[in-house]
């Protein structure tokens, strides 16, 4: 074998390609890959610094909100070793949610929640209270960072997984 062999294909006979494509069909059939796999991928990839701490879901809770005329509200917190972070997703159309959050321990720090349509950005007050409204449906990832003048300067304290609101 040359190395210039080892990034070629093997030359398969018209049996083999036939049952490659077989198996092709079942595993596309049986088990396709998720429409929105690549996209995720890349959402995920897309931070810009590789030191960060990416919290771990703890909990995550749907809960009928009858007091409001039934609306529903999902409740999830994200938990690590220096930050939790607890969000309330509420429906407020059918294209946006709000959310309400609240970082422990409490502090000023910017919230960005990056979404497929763009980052939105707030900054939690000193108790650690945000709120995001009119946020898209969709992917979405919340990012943490220090609160600095000059926000060039502020680092990524934690970043939550990609959840679909």
């Amino acid at each position: 074998m040359n190395p210039s062999d080892e990034h070629e294909p093997p030359q398969t006979g018209t049996e083999e390609s036939l049952l490659l494509d077989e198996i092709q069909r079942m595993y596309s059939a049986v088990d396709p890959v998720p429409a929105t796999l690549v996209e995720r991928l890349q959402f995920a990839l897309d931070l810009e610094s590789h030191e960060i701490e990416v919290l771990r879901p703890y909990e995550e809770v749907g809960l009928a909100a009858g007091v409001r005329g039934g609306e529903e509200a999902r409740t999830i917190t994200f938990d690590s070793d220096d930050l939790t972070i607890m969000i309330s997703v509420s429906a407020q159309n059918t294209q946006t949610v709000r959310l309400d959050g609240w970082l422990a321990p409490p502090s000023d720090h910017v919230v960005e929640l990056r979404t497929s349509e763009g980052p939105i950005t707030v900054r939690a007050d000193a108790q650690g209270r945000f709120v995001l409204d009119a946020v898209p449906l969709g992917l979405a990832q919340l990012v943490v960072r220090q609160a600095l003048d000059d926000p060039r300067e502020s680092r990524i304290l934690a970043v939550t997984p990609s959840i679909v609101l």
